[in-house]
């Protein structure tokens, strides 16, 4: 009975992964912009001494007219240099905006809702601090909305380059991530994107932004992501092009990894869209059964044979899928390092589901319950 149900549960992910497969290959349109519309870059930040200088360099280098874009920067109560430097580079680039959040006003989601409204733009591109960006970056994503009827344009982004083993499983998995929520936007069906590296209109942000809960410590890309889709069909496209993409750094140290995927799982409990809860408890039932298996069959040997099958199989969807995945992003050196993630990620995704929901996280220097 229990091989039944785990080989129903192996069928339904393997049927999943393959048509993320089918829209990750389809996701493939022309990026050359053919209109020009104003565009606000967005980003909240809060102690990002170390990075908002480069922030502000790459977005000044952009290749998209500097007299058709802004950058909005809202310091979300940031206690280190961060407002320093901003005023110090106020004069230096004439189209930056900053805003302080006021002693009433604090979180990301507070922080993009007032830049979004500071801009009369037509479009809003939003990212992070600690994030890097190619040159043609705007003019890349904007192309996403030569088609009137998309609403949000969802992009790649990655991990620079790393040389731990850690980083490396942590990239793996990122990636694996990415690709996913690229084909689910593929099949029509979309389920997450990343924030780092994201636009809308600001007309369907406004339309959209009071089913948006802002007490949910994360998920300002995803919930806005989902308002959407609930509002408008076929209305969301992801940008498969190298100069979109997007370079964040991985979470040093395994204390810090689990904390912050303990906020990314914690918003999980307040999905409301039916195929991303079916995917998140179909992801957590293959893993839950692999561990499964793996402890019964040192103590079986038909248990064995049968966890050997399903790993295979798995393996096989896995593979296919991320290999095409990583060698957009030029990291197909990862593929050896499969086996060993396989067994890692089992371990970890049934872990930090259960932690997300029974302890607190920190972020900035805030600390959440959940």
């Amino acid at each position: 009975m229990i091989n039944s149900f785990i080989s129903l549960i192996l069928l339904l992910y393997s049927f999943n992964i393959l048509r993320y497969l089918y829209g990750w290959r389809i996701n493939s349109f022309d990026t050359k912009a053919s209109y020009f519309p104003k565009v606000s870059v967005v980003i909240a930040v809060r102690n990002e001494e170390n990075n908002i200088l480069k922030l502000l360099s790459d977005l000044s280098l952009q290749d998209y007219p500097q007299d058709l874009f802004n950058i909005i920067i809202v310091n979300d109560h940031s206690t280190d240099g961060t407002l320093d430097l901003l005023n110090q580079e106020l004069s230096k680039y004439p189209n930056l905006i900053l805003h302080n959040l006021t002693t009433s006003v604090e979180g990301k989601k507070s922080a993009i809702n007032t830049g979004v409204n500071i801009s009369n733009h037509e479009i809003i591109l939003s990212s992070d601090a600690d994030c890097s960006f190619p040159n043609t970056w705007i003019s890349c994503m904007v192309s996403g909305f030569n088609d009137k009827q998309i609403k949000l344009v969802s992009g790649p982004v990655t991990f620079y380059k790393e040389s731990s083993l850690f980083n490396k499983l942590q990239t793996l998995e990122f990636l694996s991530l990415i690709g996913a929520g690229a084909g689910a936007i593929g099949i029509g069906n979309p389920i997450f994107c990343n924030g780092a590296n994201m636009a809308y209109r600001r007309e369907t942000y406004k339309k959209v932004f009071d089913t948006i809960d802002l007490n949910i410590a994360s998920g300002d890309d995803v919930f806005l992501l989902h308002a959407i889709k609930r509002k408008y069909k076929s209305s969301v496209r992801f940008i498969k092009d190298v100069n979109a993409v997007v370079y964040t750094n991985a979470v040093e140290g395994f204390d810090q990894f689990i904390n912050q995927r303990k906020r990314w799982a914690a918003k999980s409990t307040s999905f409301k869209d039916a195929y991303t809860i079916y995917t998140s408890i179909l992801v957590l039932l293959v893993n839950f059964s692999t561990i499964y298996l793996l402890f019964f069959s040192l103590f079986h040997v038909d248990v064995f044979f049968f966890f050997l099958w399903f790993f295979l199989i798995k393996n096989i969807v896995d593979i296919l899928f991320l290999s095409n995945v990583l060698s957009f992003f030029s990291r197909k050196d990862l593929l050896k390092w499969m086996l060993f993630f396989q067994i890692f990620y089992s371990f970890y995704i049934v872990l930090v589901s259960v932690l997300s929901q029974l302890q607190t996280f920190s972020w900035k220097k805030r600390l959440y319950k959940k």
